[in-house]
């Protein structure tokens, strides 16, 4: 077979593809625009409002976060409040957000009495961008060689939610809300309902501990399950 036969072949199958294709990227469009749009429009709308009427009650937020070696670090946040969204041609963004003041006489004061120990808790409020240390001593080179430390500093919390025709779905990605660091949840646009937002919210404010368990679709995990097969 020569090569203009290989590259016939290769088109042939490739047009043979195309129906499929077509018919596939005419689901999604069909999705984004009667489901994933009206739900991600609602969702802007829900978190917008969230932040405004958090603000008009003055609301303030208590989180707590575990360092382990240190303790429990716990930081308020309190207004601005903010949320922005990002529509697209065929996804849109929103991120809600705010900043948590550590408070400082809420969370433990740890002696360190060695270098090595004052290294020790020093490194792990860094490694959450924290200070605190206080009442130090230094030997003649200068090294702190004892002190103290409570924790202090502000702590960014977020949401940022993404949804899109190409995935079918909405995906959160939560921010020092829990606990520091990150998860990531994904929904199908059905499972955003009335109870959905309202647990979405009461999670946010730190009245529930958690938020619900991740879902796809099942045309989603489908096409999952047909792109691990191929």
């Amino acid at each position: 077979m020569g090569l203009l036969d290989e590259l016939e072949q290769e088109a042939a199958r490739l047009r043979g593809q195309t129906p499929e294709n077509d018919a596939q990227r005419t689901v999604r469009e069909q999705v984004w625009r009667e489901q994933l749009q009206p739900k991600a429009e609602q969702l802007g709308q829900f978190l917008m409002q969230l932040a405004s009427r958090m603000e008009e009650a003055k609301r303030r937020i208590r989180f707590v976060y575990k360092v382990p070696g240190y303790g429990n670090v716990t930081a308020y946040a309190e207004a601005p409040f903010q949320c922005k969204t990002t529509p697209g041609a065929a996804q849109c963004e929103v991120e809600f957000s705010m900043v948590a003041q550590v408070a400082p006489a809420e969370c433990p004061e740890v002696v360190a009495e060695t270098p090595g120990k004052v290294r020790l808790i020093q490194g792990l409020l860094q490694q959450h961008h924290l200070s605190g240390l206080f009442g130090e001593t230094k030997n003649a080179n200068g090294e702190v060689v004892s002190g103290r430390f409570q924790a202090r500093g502000r702590i960014p919390v977020s949401l940022r939610t993404l949804a899109s025709a190409e995935s079918g779905q909405f995906k959160l990605s939560f921010a020092n809300v829990e606990d520091f660091g990150g998860m990531s949840r994904s929904f199908a646009p059905d499972a955003l309902n009335e109870e959905w937002f309202d647990n979405l919210g009461r999670y946010l404010m730190r009245e529930s501990p958690s938020f619900g368990r991740e879902t796809v679709a099942a045309d989603v995990r489908q096409q999952l399950r047909t792109r691990v097969l191929h």
